[in-house]
């Protein structure tokens, strides 16, 4: 995916809200804005946003003096979905297709954006299981998951990796070997590798660092282990929106679980904004990535 027109007004969003985040005074904010601005016009429009984002957060951090902006608010977001841990768990096992409700668990956990929802409930967490999936390749994922034996699961966010977590917990029961991959350095809310070990991802699967320090999987920065556990894996999930602007057109099929959040994505793939997603993507051509 190349950036869209639609992507600049975000960057400069995001931009705004980690100013006020870190309470920036209004200078500081004005000449970070401008900064931004300034690197967004030069840019070359061939790029994905999170090959952008990278520079963007390189640029806010350098100007604020903070390398990680949502440091706090992502070990409040594992504290609160490990909260949520024991019901999560429960819906799995009362559910009539334990898989499929596992699935729809990971969703929902990219559904919630936990930077600002310190006070979502689990009564509120009940209500999605009523929203149905605009995109559902879930028969497809169903059967590729009976006969792999290896799954690269590529994580979003924290507090996410929790919903993410039981998922995984099942598959490790269904004795698939699951590689949980993580960003290599901390890029807003993203989950690295102390995320993923704080939501207990470790206990189930190998965490493996991408090497990627953009919001997404980049696949020039990525490490040699990466790249072979992408090509060779049994079955490729990637969640978020970010994951899917790096990935949706790799030489390979990968599964995205996501929620479409803006208008651009949820036209990629012909949903609307606000739309659960589990959509089988990529192309099956696995040699191209050697």
């Amino acid at each position: 995916m190349v950036i869209n027109s639609l992507c600049y007004p975000c960057f400069l969003r995001q931009v705004l809200s980690v100013c006020s985040m870190l309470e920036a005074e209004e200078g500081a904010r004005k000449g970070l804005l401008k900064e931004v601005m300034d690197y967004l016009s030069k840019a070359h429009d061939s790029l994905s946003p999170p090959y952008l984002s990278r520079d963007v957060y390189r640029i806010i951090s350098r100007r604020l003096g903070v390398e990680d902006p949502y440091r706090e608010k992502k070990r409040e977001s594992n504290r609160l979905a490990l909260s949520m841990l024991p019901h999560l768990k429960e819906l799995v096992e009362k559910a009539e297709d334990p898989l499929f409700e596992a699935v729809r668990i990971a969703i929902v956990g990219n559904i919630i954006d936990f930077g600002v929802a310190e006070s979502f409930s689990l009564e509120e967490l009940s209500s999605f299981s009523s929203i149905p999936f605009a995109i559902n390749h879930y028969p497809q994922l169903k059967e590729e998951l009976q006969e792999a034996k290896t799954v690269l699961y590529i994580g979003d966010n924290a507090g996410e990796v929790v919903f993410d977590r039981v998922l995984i917990e099942l598959l490790n029961r269904m004795g698939k070997r699951v590689f949980f991959a993580v960003r290599s350095a901390p890029i807003i809310n993203d989950a690295t590798y102390e995320d993923a070990v704080e939501a207990g991802i470790d206990r189930f699967a190998e965490i493996v660092d991408s090497g990627s320090d953009g919001p997404g999987v980049l696949m020039d920065r990525v490490t040699e282990r990466f790249k072979h556990l992408f090509r060779d894996a049994d079955v490729v999930i990637s969640k978020g929106q970010g994951n899917f602007e790096t990935l949706e057109d790799i030489p390979r099929t990968v599964y995205f679980l996501l929620r479409a959040k803006c208008e651009v994505v949820a036209g990629m793939i012909g949903a609307n904004v606000g739309d659960m997603v589990i959509y089988r993507g990529g192309k099956s051509c696995p040699g191209l990535l050697l």
